[in-house]
């Protein structure tokens, strides 16, 4: 899935934690988050050497849907749902990644290669 970040929409939903993000550029999708009653967010890598975040999806337009066929749906009791790689819908996964685990890291790695190969696929 790829996703071009919109400073306009941004502004007019009135999405903070942005300032990180460039106008008109495309970013990879890594995971969907959709919390229950708020907007989607996206995981993206937004500055190279930066761990991946999280950003209101309000703030960007779909340029390619291609869901990769790594990605696996995660339901959550509150209703609220992921879309992302197996292996990080572990219990603890992202916990362990930003502990800085060197599994997690590379299972990190390993996931996004996954995802990037399917972008230059299609």
């Amino acid at each position: 899935m790829l996703v071009r970040f919109m400073a306009q929409r941004a502004a007019k939903a009135e999405v903070q934690g942005i300032d990180a993000l460039r106008e008109d550029v495309e970013y990879v999708v890594l995971e969907v988050f959709a919390p229950h009653g708020k907007s989607a967010l996206f995981r993206l890598e937004f500055t190279e050497g930066e761990d991946p975040a999280l950003f209101d999806s309000r703030a960007f337009t779909v340029i390619s849907s291609s869901i990769p066929p790594s990605w696996r749906y995660f339901q959550f009791e509150s209703g609220s749902f992921a879309l992302r790689p197996e292996p990080w819908g572990r219990p603890g996964f992202w916990e362990a990644y930003y502990d800085r685990d060197r599994r997690a890291l590379e299972t990190y790695e390993s996931e996004k290669s996954r995802i990037l190969a399917s972008m230059e696929q299609r």
